[in-house]
């Protein structure tokens, strides 16, 4: 491109120069003198642009010395305060022979322009104010006694024609150059769309030149990175789908603990709201105590972890994963421990309240054994009180370890259930028959003889005995009913009613929980089984059991089963 262009503009000047030799003096002249103070002008900039990257004095000397040397000035920097940085003499002449150069200062360091110079051309006084580095303002003088003589020669060599001629190049040139700008001026803004993300604008320049060249490169460069651009977008897409599908909550946090990203789950867990990408790691819920392990992992960078409690019983695992580089973004993964921690706590109530329950009657047991051991055995009367003793609570601990078989069973599904199709009536007497006898309650069975259900009579029976017994139990006077009727068609429903005290609302919650008693009960009157017993099996069957009950009025609990076929429980 440069030697046709060069060419061009030779041509255009001499022809230009050949037709108009006698024209334009006096413009000719203003354009000289024009000239010369631009450059100069152009010269002063330059240097204040060098400037702005010396940070230190001795830096600003050398470079100011070195800039007035090739670029024919003398130059003198000043800081913020007014005072010089510099020599007082640049470029052979001191700065109290600058004119003009209080007022040059005063107007850089009031952050303006200053140009000041005389008729000719000759001399120039240039303030300009410095953005960076130690200097502040800088004023240049450029001294030039030679512009005169050369302004007059020229004058005489027919200055006019040359200058004409040059306007004219001047012009040719612009327009080329004004060619040359818009097709720049295209590759340009295909590459600024490209760096905004918009891959659909090009350059469409197709003239075999450098600048055409240029254009086809910024285009090949479009297409490739659109292409990467989206199996980048396509992958990020798909990793997002992947963190979503987790059971464990994902938070993407940096140094500054800015939450890049969370996926569905620690949305969930840590109630985090629909946008939560972009907010400070301290101002989310639990964000405080997170944010801690969050700083630990930048600083100490080891994994780390830590449990957090709610309010709702719920317990969260937060575990930590250190940046693996100073550039990169920590991991926190939650998850969710209540289940575990409610396993483990209702095995370890389990244990404690078996081992209590099972070590009273084992202490009667023992105590009896030994006072007969010392003499009591002698003694006929003592000896009788003490063998019922030994006669009682074995028949308690026997009950006991009973009842903790049948749920142990029920829970494990070691043994499963024999589903047989029954029917209800006889099932519903026996466990009538087999209630711990009291005079004041009546027990009557309501169920038709034709009603029938498909399940293991063991455990229903099993269950229905639990259930009745506890309501019996708690009866001083009354009635106890069980019945059983088909619903829509669909339900059978086995209902064991009474007309007792009723259970306490703040009792309803936790009836059926293993080694519970109510807070009525009575000391030594059972072991807090037989509802826990009673949902094992109705669970076990594929069953659902409900509760009704109020104070003074009575208890109904309702066993529910699909007419159909009852299923093993999932």
């Amino acid at each position: 491109m440069r030697w046709w262009l060069g060419l061009a503009f030779v041509a255009v000047a001499a022809v230009t120069a050949t037709a108009v030799v006698s024209v334009l003096s006096a413009r000719t002249e203003h354009a000289f003198r024009s000239s010369a103070r631009e450059f100069a002008l152009g010269n002063s900039v330059t240097a204040a642009e060098a400037l702005k990257h010396d940070g230190s004095a001795a830096a600003l000397r050398r470079d100011l010395a070195s800039i007035a040397a090739r670029r024919r000035l003398a130059l003198f920097a000043f800081d913020s305060n007014g005072e010089l940085i510099t020599g007082a003499v640049s470029f052979g002449l001191p700065l109290a022979r600058v004119p003009s150069h209080e007022r040059a200062l005063s107007t850089a360091l009031a952050r303006n322009r200053f140009i000041q110079g005389s008729r000719d051309g000759s001399t120039l006084v240039v303030g300009l104010p410095v953005h960076g580095g130690a200097a502040a303002a800088l004023v240049s003088y450029s001294l030039r006694p030679e512009l005169a003589a050369q302004l007059g020669l020229v004058q005489n060599q027919f200055l006019e024609a040359a200058l004409l001629a040059v306007a004219v190049g001047g012009i040719a040139g612009l327009v080329i150059a004004t060619l040359i700008a818009v097709r720049l001026g295209r590759i340009a803004r295909a590459a600024r769309a490209i760096g905004e993300g918009d891959f659909t604008a090009q350059s469409r320049d197709r003239f075999p030149d450098e600048v055409g060249s240029l254009g086809a490169s910024i285009d090949l460069m479009r297409s490739q990175l659109q292409s990467l651009v989206e199996a980048l977008r396509d992958d990020r897409h798909r990793l997002e789908r992947l963190l979503d599908r987790l059971d464990e909550g994902v938070l993407l946090v940096d140094r500054s603990l800015q939450v890049e990203f969370t996926n569905g789950r620690a949305n969930e867990l840590l109630a985090l709201g629909t946008e939560p990408a972009g907010r400070n790691l301290v101002e989310l819920p639990q964000g405080a105590t997170i944010a801690q392990l969050a700083r630990d992992l930048f600083s100490q960078l080891l994994p780390t972890q830590i449990r957090v409690s709610l309010d709702d019983d719920q317990v969260l695992l937060v575990s930590g994963i250190p940046p693996s580089a100073s550039d990169e973004n920590a991991i926190i993964v939650v998850s969710d421990e209540s289940q575990r921690e409610r396993s483990e706590r209702a095995q370890r109530e389990f244990a404690t309240n078996a081992a209590h329950e099972l070590r009273t009657p084992l202490s009667s047991i023992v105590s009896a054994v030994e006072m007969l051991q010392t003499g009591a055995k002698e003694e006929p009367d003592a000896r009788d009180r003490f063998l019922a003793i030994i006669e009682t609570q074995s028949a308690r601990l026997t009950r006991l370890t009973r009842a903790l078989l049948v749920l142990a069973r029920a829970e494990t599904h070691e043994e499963a259930p024999q589903f047989l199709r029954l029917s209800l009536r006889p099932i519903l007497e026996r466990v009538a028959e087999d209630l711990p006898p009291n005079p004041n309650v009546a027990v009557s069975v309501e169920c038709s003889s034709a009603l029938t259900v498909h399940g293991d009579e063991h455990l229903l029976e099993q269950a229905l005995a639990s259930i009745a017994a506890n309501a019996v139990q708690h009866m001083t006077s009354g009635t106890v009913c069980l019945r059983a009727r088909e619903e829509d068609s669909r339900v059978i429903v086995i209902e064991v009613a009474d007309t007792g005290p009723g259970i306490a609302s703040r009792d309803q919650r936790r009836i059926f929980e293993r080694f519970y008693r109510g807070t009525a009960s009575e000391p030594g009157t059972g072991f807090g089984l037989g509802l826990s017993i009673a949902r094992g099996a109705v669970r076990l069957l594929g069953g659902q059991i409900e509760l009704d009950s109020e104070a003074g009025v009575g208890t109904t609990v309702r066993l529910r089963f699909p007419v159909d076929g009852l299923q093993e429980a999932v």
